[in-house]
């Protein structure tokens, strides 16, 4: 039996989500057995740090993680890389905190196994809820997912159904057409 696991990273300077997908490779898409959602968690950057101590910080929290048995025996880490990074729009402070945050968890969490993606790439220009809603419909209700501790709010939610949603995609993307004719 063989079990692909895809590791989804969502950062951000406050909050970080995590998410561990399964595919077990020799199950029918159609088995509601042949994926899991496992190990999620958002990583939650205390308002007390700001600036640089912000980026530093949540990059600690990251480091910690990818030292996690349940982190570091992925296959592989989808990163999104931050639509800020390619809007002009964006102040330059917020883009060099989000490329640091990126560029760490891709290295942090395994570089020979990462892979950064822009929003368009992997989300289309899909509204955010739509995304969620199919990303549920394929896995199951986030309640029935393995968190490593309760998520308080819909915001954090967020980031969680993110980092869930791009490895998710990964897999159908890279993996399951290879397999399913």
């Amino acid at each position: 039996m063989e079990i692909l696991r895809v590791l989804g990273v969502d950062p951000s300077l406050r909050n970080t989500g995590l998410s561990v997908v399964t595919y077990n490779t020799e199950k029918s898409l159609k088995d509601p057995t042949a994926f899991k959602v496992e190990h999620c968690q958002v990583l939650v950057n205390p308002q007390k740090f700001t600036g640089t101590e912000a980026i530093l910080n949540m990059i600690d929290m990251i480091n910690d993680a990818s030292k996690l048995p349940c982190y570091r025996d992925v296959d592989h880490v989808i990163v999104e890389s931050p639509a800020a990074m390619y809007n002009p729009k964006f102040p330059t402070s917020v883009v060099a905190a989000l490329g640091h945050i990126s560029g760490a968890a891709v290295a942090l969490m395994g570089i020979e196994k990462g892979h950064l993606y822009r929003p368009s790439e992997w989300n289309k220009t899909r509204k955010k809820d739509v995304t969620y809603n199919l990303t549920e419909a394929f896995l199951g209700e986030h309640t029935s997912w393995q968190f490593e501790k309760p998520i308080k709010s819909a915001k954090l939610l967020e980031h969680i159904l993110d980092a869930t949603s791009m490895a998710l995609w990964w897999i159908k993307a890279n993996y399951i057409d290879e397999v399913e004719e």
